[in-house]
């Protein structure tokens, strides 16, 4: 049986492995404030940097600097789950913390981040090893 199991792990295609490191990027911007949320201009669009692994670990990059840390991960039916609070953005002109919520559905790479202000959706791809 013990065969048949080592067998099957070394047969199988990279691609049916589960990625451990997702790299994600927003297409548009979403902001929530003050019980109302808009959608930024293509102009106004702020680019977002996110790496996010099954460890834990993430960055969500924004701006000149970075939300980093580790959060609670859950994987729920298909979808990843990162959730942390009070996590510190850091930058060269000091920075403000904020709670992170990055959510990613597996089999298409779509997802959403929630952070400070924003709360946008995104596009993720799976990340080779050690580029993050």
């Amino acid at each position: 049986m013990l065969f048949l199991f080592v067998a099957a792990l070394l047969s199988a295609n990279r691609s049916e492995v589960p990625p451990d490191i997702w790299a994600c990027r927003n297409q548009i911007e979403i902001w929530c404030a003050d019980g109302a949320c808009t959608a930024k201009a293509e102009a106004e669009t702020t680019p977002m940097d996110i790496w996010a692994r099954r460890d834990g670990a993430f960055s969500v990059c924004a701006y000149t600097g970075c939300w980093d840390g580790m959060a609670e991960m859950a994987s729920v039916n298909g979808r990843l789950i990162w959730a942390a609070d009070d996590v510190d953005f850091l930058s060269g002109r000091g920075g403000f913390s904020a709670d992170v919520t990055l959510v990613i559905v597996e089999k298409d790479g779509v997802g959403f981040v929630r952070v400070g202000g924003f709360a946008s959706p995104v596009l993720c791809l799976p990340a080779e090893p050690g580029t993050r």
